[in-house]
């Protein structure tokens, strides 16, 4: 219900539209005529002007507001009455209040402390004034077109005394959700009443619900005095750790415990949003280096095929053929009618293989030994039996032997040479030739029998 017609022109002031309605007054868009811009006109409702006391707290708000000149606290330009009821003009704010924002949901946290900080300044310089406000909320947190925040709604504000000293207030007012628990319990009040209701808009804005409700007004006030906020992150798991100590020192129960100045509140609140997110419980802060190389491998093992739940045959992979090492010369099968080289001792030294045991030369040896033995004793059994089964003849000269070749000579010379040549073939023997160096099989290179020669 509007208290005055759309139209009606009010000392200069002509009526455009009703802004809003508080419990002790009525906001009105107006353009002031003689300087052809738009103002806010606040009057006092019609119930509230047979009361003495609210004639005077509407009269005082004027008062107060007038000696208080801040960038941040919204101007008085007027004070006056129409037909009894008294009216404030002040600079029309065209961007809503605090409040408008908090029914859209909660305020992010650079935006409320750019509000902050604009405010908080003005709420000091207030205290240093000897004013206090009492009623600080959303409601009376003014916007301008840019964004700017401003200070409103002294109308319960007190003038502290000369002397400093704090003011008793007569009665408990204020707004129950934003009161301060000295508020609440109707002692005297100081500038940190007002940093506590100030750490409440705060709280209300980064967690989008006040820290204490009720169903009464007085059941929120006994929360005030009686029980610690909530936790503003579980409210709002969006906000950083860091700017929960902030709120919880902002509302203390023990005045001395708070900061003592909004700005000092201002100030803690952009501490702790410069700090880094806090990791998560059980999490360990590691290298950077060592975070890139696990999100590597990570991304390694997301990439790996899944293994089926029967497993490919096995392929045996190709046999690689290595070339043979310079080093080693391979040997041909023997062959009776191909002439085999003699052994020179040139071979390059055969690369070593791993030591087996510690009979190995030993067994090497004995090998070798062998036979050399058994050649030497066929040579003497062929002799021997050569010698038993030739029979001599009339003709015939004593045969000569020699123990490692057999050479027969007849009395008829050449013929008989030539004979013998054609009646037997020259015969081979295995003959031992000694390597370089000792290996596990001799080598055994055929040799023909030569005659020994017999000098006449």
């Amino acid at each position: 219900m509007s208290y005055i017609a759309i139209g009606t022109i009010i000392g200069g002031y002509q009526i455009l539209e009703e802004v809003g309605q508080g419990g002790m007054a009525a906001v009105y868009r107006a353009h002031q005529l003689s300087m052809n811009r738009d103002v806010a006109l606040k009057i006092l409702p019609p119930q509230f002007l047979h009361q003495a006391s609210s004639l005077d707290r509407f009269k005082q708000e004027a008062s107060i507001v007038a000696r208080l000149e801040h960038r941040a606290i919204v101007p008085v330009h007027d004070y006056g009455e129409y037909d009894g009821i008294p009216y404030i003009v002040m600079r029309y704010m065209d961007g809503g209040s605090v409040d408008d924002l908090l029914a859209k949901g909660s305020i992010l946290p650079d935006h409320t402390l750019r509000i902050l900080e604009q405010i908080a300044p003005a709420l000091d310089y207030a205290h240093r004034e000897n004013v206090l406000h009492r009623d600080l909320k959303p409601s009376n947190i003014l916007l301008d077109s840019n964004g700017d925040a401003y200070v409103t709604d002294f109308g319960i504000a007190r003038i502290l005394s000369t002397n400093a000293k704090p003011l008793t207030t007569s009665g408990v007012v204020g707004t129950p959700s934003y009161m301060s628990p000295e508020q609440a319990q109707g002692h005297d009040l100081d500038g940190r009443s007002d940093v506590y209701a100030l750490g409440v808009v705060v709280f209300e804005m980064l967690a989008g619900v006040r820290p204490f409700e009720g169903e009464t007004p007085y059941t929120v006030a006994v929360k005030h005095v009686t029980e610690p906020p909530p936790s503003p992150c579980e409210l709002n798991p969006n906000l950083p750790r860091s700017v929960e100590p902030v709120l919880f020192k902002a509302l203390q129960k023990n005045r001395t415990l708070r900061y003592q100045t909004a700005s000092e509140l201002g100030a803690a609140l952009r501490s702790a949003l410069a700090q880094p997110a806090a990791q998560p419980v059980g999490m360990i802060q590691t290298e950077p280096s060592l975070n890139e190389k696990l999100k590597a491998e990570a991304a390694l093992r997301s990439r790996e095929p899944v293994l089926s739940a029967t497993p490919p045959p096995i392929m045996a992979p190709p046999l690689e053929i290595r070339p043979s090492s310079p080093q080693i010369q391979v040997m041909t099968p023997y062959d009776p009618s191909i002439p085999q080289p003699y052994a020179t001792g040139s071979w390059s030294r055969p690369r070593r293989r791993p030591k087996k045991a510690a009979w190995s030369s030993w067994m090497v040896w004995t090998t070798t030994a062998f036979l050399i033995g058994s050649v030497v004793l066929a040579v003497l059994a062929g002799g021997v039996y050569v010698l038993l089964n030739d029979t001599p003849t009339s003709n015939s000269q004593v045969e000569d032997y020699h123990a490692t070749a057999v050479y027969k000579l007849t009395a008829t010379g050449q013929a008989a040479q030539q004979t013998q040549d054609q009646a037997e073939p020259t015969r081979l023997v295995p003959v031992v030739v000694p390597t370089e160096l000792p290996t596990h099989v001799p080598t055994l290179t055929p040799w023909p029998v030569l005659p020994t020669p017999i000098t006449p």
